[in-house]
């Protein structure tokens, strides 16, 4: 009996800007997580001829999830198609200083 399952789930990413598709582009179970990790590198292969920008990992689930299924599931090109499209140009922006505030209780009176 398997310890652990696994499912590999491929993302594909805008390769200007930084956002990614909400839906993975597939998800495909495996009866192990060693199996998974096999076929990964030729999954993201077959990935990037749809997005240029994908990541990919095995993710470990309870073999009794995927038990006596075959989960192969991809996205539909028309959902990819948003990735070909220039990143949205927003305007200018303005500067901004992010620091944490220091909480001088916490550490101490500052002399």
């Amino acid at each position: 009996m398997n310890i652990m399952a696994a499912l590999l789930v491929i993302v594909a990413c805008h390769p200007q800007d930084t956002s990614c598709l909400q839906d993975p582009v597939a998800v495909i179970s495996y009866e192990t997580e060693d199996a998974c990790y096999k076929t990964l590198p030729e999954e993201l292969r077959r990935a990037r001829v749809l997005a240029k920008l994908v990541y990919g990992d095995c993710i470990p689930v309870s073999p009794d999830l995927v038990a006596g299924r075959s989960i192969r599931q991809t996205i539909s090109p028309g959902k990819l198609a948003g990735l070909d499209q220039p990143a949205a140009v927003a305007g200018p922006a303005s500067a901004q200083a992010l620091t944490a505030p220091v909480l001088t209780d916490r550490y101490g009176a500052i002399r």
